[in-house]
């Protein structure tokens, strides 16, 4: 079988992790793959996976645009497509996906799986106006794969798309029963940390206001955030830890090269975000046995068991977001409690073996 992989860039971010994962997993199974980027430029700071993705051994082309941008892109992915006349194009994210669309129609007799990473909407995506527009374009792909059952819904409602052609298929991690490579670091102060791009539905500044009321209990907490910047949004987050005093206790890593590293050396892993498609470092911190705060919002709270594997609050409620992190660096036992918790949620729930047998599953219904 011959599959097509079409996503953005290849920019260290949850949706090309997944393309990656499954790329690398589709050759071991023995089939032809390619990868294609429709962008070579990565906005952020964030690393390129190109390297790790050369080394599945996929064939990966980066599209050329002599005219026109992304119309020039078109025509060049017309012509790849022609070479390699595969039997599934499986795309990620709208401006992909749109690409996609337009093979379809010139390639009709060539499957189209599209996957939804994120409901994208207004707050979300900057192209929701222009998507609104030829949102009919995905009424053309033969299935539809949603990251969660809540993208799912909005993506039959938004796209008018027959509810028997989408799927729900979760992500995956790896999981090792001892990660010796990742070593805890000792220290006296507690870490509080969060893994996230740096934008506002993320909740950062939520964790920020939080610390007011946690050094009150804990001095020396230190809030860790790291992740891609794309927009500057970081220069915020700054100035209002600066205003509120907590400068000293919060501090802004950038871009992290290596996430679970940064994830194991946290006491407490918290997500305030106020909107999610899955949330795919939640299970990367459950991967490495953290307890975790987070929003009470879906999918988080499939992904996380109140009171289980981690504490679920009001999204944006920075007080009791404080309460919760209070109540875990308090309680070590409960820390560990929950961490063993959330890992043995990872392996019966979000293994990357599960995430990839489910996909392969479908690719072959719709050969078959």
């Amino acid at each position: 079988m011959k599959l097509v992989y079409i996503i953005n860039t290849a920019g260290f971010g949850g949706a090309e992790i997944h393309v990656l994962n499954l790329a690398r997993d589709m050759v071991q199974r023995g089939y032809q793959i390619t990868v294609v980027f429709l962008l070579q430029e990565i906005r952020g700071g964030a690393d390129s996976l190109e390297t790790k993705f050369i080394e599945t051994g996929a064939d990966v082309v980066y599209l050329k645009s002599y005219c026109l941008r992304d119309v020039g892109r078109w025509l060049s992915l017309t012509k790849l497509l022609c070479q390699i006349r595969p039997d599934i194009i499986h795309s990620h994210l709208p401006r992909s996906d749109l690409a996609a669309s337009i093979a379809k129609v010139i390639f009709p007799d060539v499957k189209w799986i599209c996957t939804l990473h994120d409901t994208y909407t207004r707050d979300k995506f900057a192209g929701h106006k222009i998507l609104s527009l030829i949102r009919w374009n995905w009424q053309r792909a033969d299935y539809i794969i949603a990251v969660s059952k809540h993208v799912q819904e909005w993506g039959a409602q938004f796209f008018t798309f027959p509810k028997h052609r989408t799927r729900a298929i979760y992500h995956g991690v790896q999981f090792n029963k001892t990660p010796q490579s990742i070593k805890k670091s000792s220290r006296e102060s507690f870490k509080i940390g969060c893994l996230a791009r740096f934008e506002k539905r993320k909740g950062i500044e939520t964790l920020v206001r939080s610390m007011v009321k946690v050094i009150k209990n804990y001095p020396d907490a230190q809030l860790l955030l790291a992740g891609s910047d794309p927009t500057g949004y970081s220069n915020t987050i700054k100035m209002l830890a600066e205003s509120l005093n907590v400068k000293n206790n919060v501090k802004i890593q950038g871009f992290c090269k290596k996430p679970l590293e940064f994830l194991n050396d946290l006491d407490v892993f918290a997500f305030a975000s106020s909107s999610e498609g899955f949330g795919i470092v939640l299970i990367e911190a459950m991967s490495v046995r953290k307890p975790i705060v987070a929003s009470d919002i879906y999918p988080i709270n499939h992904i996380v068991q109140q009171g289980i594997s981690g504490l679920l609050v009001e999204a944006d409620n920075d007080d009791l977001f404080a309460d919760a992190l209070i109540e875990l660096l308090s309680d070590p036992e409960k820390c560990q409690s929950m961490g063993e918790n959330g890992y043995q949620r990872l392996i019966n729930e979000f293994s990357l073996e599960k995430s990839m047998n489910k996909t392969h599953d479908l690719y072959m219904e719709l050969m078959s």
